[in-house]
């Protein structure tokens, strides 16, 4: 991944991402979690998730989970501690809004905690380093992949974390930004490289 001369870089960082079962974000039934430490893959984590609701053929078709394949699996209450301690306290990156609205409204909806993480946008960081490179063709996650030549099967929990942690530490790399700088420059107006 990435090699850095300094090791005064905060490259450390958690990437997510959620599947559904229909329209209603906190119909999780897929979890993905790449642990990134270093600027090296140090752990991967997918679970399925029983929603508790019906799947949408729509969904169902996008990711090719439906309520056979969750059948026996956990819920989101049931496996909530596993969940919130392995995310405890880290920076915790999604690819877009999606994910995190999909854990506010799964946790209220349970009456849960929420996650005790900081949130840190993919997109927001792409935008920043690429300011005029997807325009046109836009920010999704598909899109800036193929562009930085990212194989992964795309709607898959794990594989799309583990493609938003490889767009984040190659924006890492062209900017010399780390986790702490991005944190910062995700809250700025977008110019190149801002910081």
């Amino acid at each position: 991944m990435i090699t850095r001369e300094s090791n005064s870089k905060n490259l450390t960082f958690n990437v997510i991402d959620v599947e559904t079962a229909n329209v209603n974000r906190r119909t999780i039934c897929e979890i993905g979690i790449v642990h990134i430490e270093d600027g090296q893959v140090r752990d991967e984590w997918r679970t399925l998730i029983d929603p508790e609701e019906r799947f949408d053929p729509w969904n169902v078709e996008i990711h090719g989970i439906d309520e056979e394949v969750v059948k026996g699996s956990s819920t989101l209450p049931e496996m909530w501690d596993d969940l919130s301690s392995r995310l405890r306290g880290s920076v915790l990156v999604s690819h877009s809004s999606f994910d995190r609205t999909a854990f506010e409204q799964a946790t209220d909806y349970y009456e849960l905690e929420q996650l005790q993480v900081t949130w840190l946008d993919s997109v927001r960081i792409a935008r920043r380093t690429w300011p005029d490179r997807y325009g046109r063709r836009g920010y999704g996650l598909k899109s800036i992949a193929a562009d930085l030549g990212i194989v992964f099967k795309h709607h898959r929990a794990l594989d799309d974390a583990k493609a938003a942690a490889q767009i984040v530490l190659k924006a890492c790399e062209i900017t010399n930004l780390d986790i702490d700088e991005w944190l910062a420059s995700v809250k700025k107006p977008i110019s190149k490289y801002s910081n």
